[in-house]
């Protein structure tokens, strides 16, 4: 069989039933077999970075490895961002790009070019790739395939790449004398860390006001069950990252938030009056811990990291205890067996439970406000609008910070975002690549689309990909006159000299009543906050695709 269809059919071996694309010249044998594939579909975007995005929205809904094929040079170098949004945040994805024919290809010549449109992709893409690899010999394809399928959802998921020259992708192979990838499953003793669990089982018997702050390991391990089970029997409080948002739903007794420097007072001050604090399958970066991190849980006797990466664990800027190398499912459920004298604290829950109480989110002046939508408000508002089934999609910018800290997610409800790159633009692809998620039988899950107008100009050609598959997205743009993160950096540390942030400063934006015509959508508008409860039953009960532009303050 042809090299090129061997691939597609090893796609559709491992269930990934959509595969996202631009096509192109150097990517046309695999764009040929994904043609002729009968178990999988491809959604062809505008560009490749969408392709990556939507690569990733996709992993992320179903937890598994997803997969994108792009053209050389450009098609690949355009793909880099969405490479290290997978990279940073854990998400399995297989990147696979065509190339120049192999004799065409700089190789260690030290030139910079020789084959029209080629770009030494695998360089450049394996410093944010668990395994990125050019096919020299036709024979050699079954390997790296599996290689990199293994790689991309064992231990710590990413990212992969595969680059494949046109030559060998025309080639033809033997299908039966192809050498496979056989992974070394090492056994490990783990006497050890079971003894390091035991002790994680006594600090929460020694310790009265214990907090879990889980993160987007656990999604990964798939530990709902055993996770509710532990916390129905002990009682424990517990806080979520913006990457774990949808683990439980916000209305659980024990949930205190999600803290961190975006984060809500309320969780920040139960996170620093915590005794012994447990963080499992986050690496509590900047925007967690705050740039002091090392005052971070600062009232804590005891610090509890648990990571399955051990490069996580070795950070110099975080003062933790007792450092714990494993799975997250593993370890609660080891944890779950050795907690045999913990006491149930009636006091600690009701005092985080007042807290939040004390400093919600959403304040009254927030509601009362006049001119103008207030972004938290809508966030509130859309939250008790949607349903279990809905998919939730944020972009960057107040789009995102808005969105995590005042969004009430309920059970069943999918809610997503890149949180450690944090690209603008990654929203209206991830938001295509997650309804393919979950609309391949039947497209009755809606899809809501949280951006700015700044982060929306970034990727919005794929406006023409929801029209052309008719996808039922409700997208509310968040339109405060530009880059309002940016311009209040710049208000508060540069006296006020705003540069590209607004349309005195350089940005301007489209008519989006007329976009809308122009995509086939709907069209709605929110100008204050007594409006924004009808304008939005319309926008989410019509049928279709919408946009709703909201005019927030510009300051």
């Amino acid at each position: 069989m042809k090299l090129s269809d061997y691939v597609i059919k090893f796609l559709e071996q491992k269930k990934i039933n959509t595969v996202f694309t631009v096509s192109g010249g150097g990517s046309i044998f695999l764009c040929d077999a994904l043609y002729k594939a009968k178990k999988l579909k491809y959604v062809a975007c505008h560009h490749e970075q969408a392709v990556a995005y939507a690569t990733e929205g996709y992993a992320r809904v179903r937890n598994k490895p997803s997969a994108a094929i792009v053209t050389t040079g450009p098609g690949g170098t355009n793909t880099a961002s969405g490479v290290a949004s997978c990279w940073i945040d854990s998400v399995p994805a297989i990147f696979i790009s065509g190339q120049v024919f192999l004799n065409q290809t700089i190789g260690n010549s030290g030139v910079r070019q020789i084959g029209v449109q080629e770009f030494d992709i695998v360089s450049m893409v394996k410093s944010s790739t668990k395994y990125a690899v050019i096919i020299k010999k036709p024979e050699e394809i079954r390997f790296h395939l599996e290689k990199a399928y293994y790689l991309s959802h064992s231990g710590r998921p990413g990212p992969v790449w595969i680059d494949i020259p046109a030559n060998i992708q025309n080639a033809f192979i033997n299908e039966k004398k192809l050498k496979g990838f056989k992974a070394t499953n090492r056994k490990k003793t783990n006497k050890f860390l079971d003894k390091k669990i035991k002790e994680v089982a006594k600090a929460l018997s020694n310790h009265d006001r214990p907090l879990i702050h889980l993160g987007r390991g656990v999604k990964l391990s798939n530990c709902e069950k055993i996770f509710k089970k532990f916390i129905k029997k002990f009682h424990i409080p517990f806080a979520l990252t913006w990457n774990a948002d949808d683990f439980l739903e916000s209305n659980h007794p024990l949930y205190i938030g999600r803290p961190g420097a975006f984060g809500a007072r309320g969780s920040n001050f139960i996170v620093q009056n915590c005794n012994l604090y447990i963080s499992i399958g986050t690496r509590l970066p900047y925007m967690v811990t705050g740039y002091d991190s090392k005052d971070f849980a600062r009232q804590a006797r005891k610090k509890i990291m648990v990571d399955i990466d051990k490069k996580e664990l070795n950070k110099k800027d975080l003062n933790i205890d007792l450092k714990i190398n494993c799975d997250a499912r593993y370890f609660l459920e080891k944890l779950y067996k050795n907690m045999k004298k913990f006491k149930k604290n009636n006091h600690w829950i009701n005092y985080c439970q007042k807290l939040k109480e004390k400093y919600p989110v959403v304040i009254n002046s927030m509601k009362k406000q006049n001119k103008y939508v207030n972004s938290y408000f809508f966030v509130d508002k859309l939250s008790e609008l949607l349903n279990s089934k809905d998919i939730i999609i944020t972009d960057m910018g107040f789009s995102f910070t808005s969105t995590h800290q005042a969004f009430k997610v309920k059970k069943g409800q999918t809610f997503q975002t890149n949180s450690g790159h944090a690209p603008m633009g990654w929203g209206l692809p991830a938001a295509v690549g997650a309804f393919f998620a979950k609309n391949n039988t039947n497209k009755k899950n809606r899809v809501i689309c949280l951006t700015g107008d700044g982060g929306f100009q970034l990727n919005i050609q794929e406006l023409a990909t929801v029209m052309h598959h008719k996808i039922p997205m409700k997208i509310f743009i968040f339109n405060n006159g530009g880059y309002l993160t940016i311009k209040q950096t710049q208000q508060l540390g540069f006296d006020g000299r705003i540069m590209g942030a607004d349309k005195k400063s350089g940005l301007s934006f489209p008519n989006y009543k007329k976009l809308a015509q122009t995509y086939k959508m709907k069209y709605f508008k929110a100008r204050f906050n007594s409006d924004l409860t009808k304008t939005l039953k319309m926008a989410i009960n019509s049928k279709g695709a919408s946009i709703c532009e909201l005019i927030m303050d510009p300051d």
